[in-house]
């Protein structure tokens, strides 16, 4: 176990690093993402689909705002204390915590020309596993080991599950680095996607190119 904070740390950091290392293509990064994604540009043979299988509305524009039913992204949740509950009373810890999990949360979506996204994300829920040191930073020995689900804003999270090192309930606040927020194909729309508003007539449609 006193390994699996250095495994946790490398595997995040290789996911950066594969994020960074993406090799670009010809087409733009929106359209990249809404290929992902299952949208399928007009006059291909998903045009034959009934609207009710359709995730994506037949056209989508720029400068739009859209919104689905929930949106998912892979995380990496930060906490800083946690407070346990060991024999029959409550604890505060400083222990410093990364893990690596999955956050669904409400929110809605902007499709820029820059080809960036803006996301505007709301209340979130998910699941997390996360590695504590010690505040001392000390690599001897894990500090905790714990998994559990957290509920949150797009600024902190309450984390709560249980420490299988300390064997014990435990809850926690702090942070997370949603991955949308550093590589935009990691945001995944679940449900079917509207518009919040009806697009503006002079609203520029995305192209597949």
């Amino acid at each position: 176990m006193k390994y699996f904070l250095f495994l946790l740390v490398l595997a995040s950091l290789s996911t950066f690093i594969s994020v960074a290392q993406d090799t670009p293509d010809e087409k733009s990064p929106i359209v990249e993402f809404l290929n992902k994604r299952g949208y399928a540009f007009r006059n291909t043979v998903s045009d034959t689909l009934p609207d009710s299988l359709k995730q994506w509305p037949d056209t989508i524009y720029y400068n739009t705002v859209y919104k689905a039913k929930l949106l998912g992204t892979p995380t990496i949740p930060i906490s800083f204390s946690s407070i346990e509950y060991v024999d029959g009373q409550y604890q505060v810890s400083s222990l410093i915590s990364i893990g690596y999990g999955y956050s669904w949360f409400f929110g809605d979506f902007i499709f820029n020309e820059n080809d960036k996204i803006t996301v505007d994300p709301g209340f979130c829920f998910g699941v997390a596993a996360h590695a504590a040191l010690k505040s001392d930073f000390s690599l001897k020995q894990l500090g905790g080991f714990f998994t559990g689900v957290f509920i949150g804003t797009e600024a902190f999270s309450l984390f709560g599950g249980y420490d299988f090192i300390a064997k014990s309930a435990t809850i926690g606040i702090g942070g997370r680095i949603d991955l949308y927020t550093v590589h935009q194909k990691s945001l995944k729309p679940l449900g079917k996607v509207k518009e919040v508003r009806k697009h503006k007539s002079f609203a520029q449609p995305i192209s597949n190119e």
